[in-house]
């Protein structure tokens, strides 16, 4: 079974579950799976519609509910996402935009000031789209710019695109580099489907992920997007890391995923409240009431963390990549 046979599968069986959640300033906005989808299915059709099959399109912003809405529509159609660290200067995208061969580019709004750069220093780029649902003001007019809503209205093509096979690359994403430059690391669909698959978690439909890592990496694309959403959960996405914690209260999540640095920062909030409460209450009152699972990976956690975390009531889950 491949992703788009799995995300089908939930679109069917969650279609009156909330998908996602997220929060503009104070305001919580949520959207069913049935709601999520379709707009996935629109996006694919419009990328569909303006050339882009076989194609490779790099995605650079931060966590948003327009990020993953196109990140989907790319990886469940016949092309491949390149997906890019938005914390990166852009002198150094730059030359990683060149090397996926990329020829189309999901950018944030807060990211238009380097159109221009990319577009001179990136040939292949035909074609960039601002994500957001939402008018924003490009100061650049060329034909080349557009916004994530045309291809939500772009549906020349009534038929959708061919489905991917198993062996086609699904994902490109770059590695840290810890010597030299960063290395290009291909992903099929087969890859992301057997990884899906082969974590044997489950929870009940509307179980509440909260999203804190960088979208841009495997470990949450996999782990909370296309794990979470296999499962119907309800993927609600943090902010801003400076608000986890405020998040937590808002969301109530069951399920994290977390680098050991977080597990760490999280113990010492807890270990900061009153002693004479019960370990479990502190958790719950801290850490919005439902936290049981948290999955780490990224570094090494020490035992001692799971131990101590065990003691909050919380189930500290570690894996490897």
């Amino acid at each position: 079974m491949l992703i788009y046979e799995i995300m089908d599968q939930s679109q069917e069986k969650f279609k009156d579950y909330t998908a996602v959640k997220w929060l503009k300033k104070k305001e919580i906005f949520e959207r069913s799976y049935h709601d999520f989808f379709q707009i996935i299915k629109k996006i694919r059709n419009g990328l569909h519609s303006q050339g882009f099959s076989n194609k490779h399109i790099a995605l650079l912003g931060n966590n948003s509910i327009e990020w993953i809405e196109s990140f989907l529509a790319i990886i469940t159609g016949d092309n491949a996402a390149v997906s890019l660290d938005a914390g990166m200067p852009i002198e150094d995208l730059i030359p990683l935009i060149n090397r996926s061969d990329a020829e189309g580019l999901f950018l944030s709004p807060k990211m238009v000031k380097y159109i221009d750069s990319i577009l001179s220093n990136c040939p292949k780029i035909s074609k960039i789209w601002i994500l957001t649902e939402e008018d924003v003001d490009i100061d650049n007019k060329t034909e080349k710019v557009g916004k994530l809503n045309d291809l939500i209205k772009d549906n020349v093509y009534l038929t959708d695109s061919k489905p991917p096979k198993a062996n086609d690359t699904a994902l490109i994403i770059f590695t840290s580099g810890t010597t030299g430059k960063s290395k290009c690391v291909i992903l099929t669909q087969n890859n992301l489907a057997s990884n899906v698959e082969a974590l044997k978690y489950k929870d009940n439909p509307g179980h509440i992920v909260l999203s804190v890592l960088p979208v841009h990496h495997a470990f949450c694309l996999v782990m909370d997007w296309l794990k979470g959403l296999s499962l119907g959960g309800c993927l609600c996405i943090n902010d801003s890391m400076m608000h986890m914690i405020r998040n937590m209260g808002i969301f109530k999540p069951n399920t994290m995923l977390m680098v050991p640095l977080m597990i760490e920062t999280i113990l010492k909030r807890l270990e900061a409240v009153d002693s004479d409460t019960p370990k479990p209450e502190i958790a719950k009152k801290v850490l919005g009431g439902n936290l049981k699972y948290i999955f780490t990976g990224g570094a090494h956690l020490d035992p001692y963390y799971v131990n101590k975390m065990a003691e909050y009531g919380l189930v500290v889950l570690e894996g490897y990549g």
